[in-house]
């Protein structure tokens, strides 16, 4: 029912895709969001559908075509986000020019009252219906015609409907989100599965296979270790510098990633985006374009240089224990989750026992969930149970939160959610193959037991620094220590510490993000005068 569709033949997840969608995804993606509303974006897999692409005339990839009005206007072969933009806004302007209906829809009632006053013999509802059958899910194709036949005057339009469950409200398309997963048929679920399916491939193809990597014994500029914004932010300034950076970073590590509640303080990022992941996903579309390569794995191990303008090794979590060398490394590997060290808990994790409730808390559904902490995670941890958990008891073991003021107003406001101050946990109870049950607590001296079927523990991070003790000066709690000078160097020569594994003190992203470029200006300034 659109205007236009946009027709990006593309083939499975190879290394060669890797290589094409580190360029070109990120364009089209954004391109596709940009213009909802007004093109239609489609992404045809070739070899899956070779008919299809012989029809089509497809002999390269990545091909684009462009149609309007079920004619095909313009089409190209390569990794060109400049042609792909001045097409596709050319052709959205064309189209809004005669109307675009994309998401649009004509129901019975509207074609009636259409007919009613431009033709009444065709006003009847088998009429009507016959008609609306004939033109389903070509809107734009239905107004053109009925314009040219009646002078002009257009049919109205509303937005399409999603079918509903039987016995169920409909939803509209443009309109506000069901209330309940109840609202929305089994059909809109799966195609927004499917979506999200699709979202989470294109987002991994930003990633590429470590053996793509350079061969033994090449030594890159800069190596960064970690995907969170600290990471991507010095990963962004390494590749403008031409520095060629390498991300080291698990797909799905990292707390802002881990978020489920709107960022709303992160500078220039609002709407849907405004969330952990949009962040994130921002970041990696935009150093993607720049072409850093980013790998999804982990650094287990480390072997720093002697002295200035060594190379550096790092020992990788896959299956071939690759070593990768390198004259620089971005430390940016933030800090993981607290547990409170009580007796149950390591037996009941994963049995109702959770540091991450954006991840867990879903499989709790209007049950009875407990959060632990004070700061802001436990806060937004206990925000989001709120939405879904029957309730939420967040226990606390001082009189006052050190949260955040706006967070901690929220959870105070919210009815679904209740504080036990001064308590701590004793032990988690519960049975081995049915999980938690009940925590024990004891507030101020007295001890009882409450039930709880799932408690997430939010007290806290432990710096991700393992791997470089003795090796990097610390203080006592494990964070990497940087020079007094202000720079982001540490100890050792070319390395250099960024985000929340070297501050305990601020922890939020933007100024991760700022320590982070200040990491690759760093590691820029020592590569020079290191020769």
């Amino acid at each position: 029912g659109g205007g236009r569709i946009t027709i990006h033949p593309h083939p499975p997840p190879t290394p060669r895709a890797f290589r094409f969608s580190r360029s070109i995804a990120p364009y089209y993606k954004a391109l596709a969001k940009e213009m909802t509303g007004q093109a239609v974006f489609i992404k045809v897999d070739v070899n899956k559908n070779s008919v299809t692409s012989r029809e089509m005339g497809i002999r390269s990839m990545p091909t684009f075509q462009f149609y309007a009005d079920g004619k095909l206007r313009h089409q190209f072969s390569g990794a060109d986000g400049s042609q792909l933009d001045r097409v596709s806004h050319t052709l959205g302007d064309e189209a809004a020019r005669k109307g675009t209906y994309v998401n649009e829809e004509v129901t019975s009632s509207a074609l009636a009252a259409y007919y009613a006053k431009h033709d009444p013999e065709k006003a009847g509802e088998a009429s009507v219906a016959e008609i609306l059958t004939k033109y389903d899910g070509k809107t734009a194709k239905l107004a053109k015609n009925l314009a040219k036949k009646y002078g002009g005057d257009l049919p109205a339009t509303s937005p399409r409907r999603i079918t509903p469950a039987p016995g169920s409200e409909p939803v509209a398309a443009s309109g506000e989100a069901p209330s309940s997963l109840e609202a929305v048929s089994t059909e809109a679920l799966e195609k927004e599965l499917a979506l999200r399916r699709d979202l989470a491939m294109e987002e991994l193809a930003l990633f590429m296979p470590v053996a793509e990597l350079a061969g033994a014994g090449a030594v890159e500029n800069v190596v960064v270790v970690g995907g969170g914004p600290a990471g991507l932010s010095a990963a962004i300034y390494a590749a403008r510098a031409g520095l060629k950076p390498v991300v080291i970073a698990p797909t799905m590590g990292g707390q802002l990633l881990g978020k489920g509640v709107d960022v709303e303080n992160y500078p220039g990022v609002v709407g849907v985006d405004a969330t952990g992941r949009g962040i994130i996903q921002l970041m990696r579309a935009q150093a993607a374009s720049f072409n850093v390569r980013m790998v999804a794995e982990a650094v287990v191990g480390v072997e720093l240089a002697a002295g200035r303008g060594g190379a550096h090794t790092l020992l990788l979590n896959d299956t071939a224990r690759t070593e990768l060398r390198t004259r620089t490394i971005i430390m940016a590997t933030g800090a993981s989750s607290r547990w409170l060290g009580v007796d149950g808990e390591y037996q009941f994790r994963g049995a109702g026992v959770s540091t991450c409730a954006t991840c867990d808390g879903f499989l709790y559904r209007d049950q009875e969930v407990v959060v632990v902490g004070g700061g802001d995670t436990a806060m937004e941890d206990a925000l989001v149970l709120a939405r879904t958990s029957s309730k939420v008891t967040l226990v606390h073991r001082r009189d006052s939160f050190r949260a955040s003021h706006t967070m901690a107003e929220r959870v105070l406001n919210n009815p679904k959610i209740s504080v036990m101050w001064n308590t701590v946990v004793e032990k988690f109870e519960g049975t081995d193959g049915q999980g938690l049950s009940s925590i024990m607590v004891k507030t101020e001296g007295k001890t009882r037991t409450i039930p709880a079927v799932a408690c997430f523990v939010a007290i806290g991070h432990d710096p991700v620094t393992d791997f470089l003790k003795n090796q990097v000066d610390m203080d006592t709690q494990g964070y990497l220590q940087t020079r007094p000078d202000g720079t982001t160097k540490t100890s050792a020569e070319g390395v250099f510490a960024a985000g929340d594994v070297a501050d305990h003190m601020y922890r939020q992203a933007i100024t991760s993000a700022g320590s982070g470029a200040k990491a690759a200006l760093d590691a820029e300034r020592y590569l020079s005068e290191s020769g």
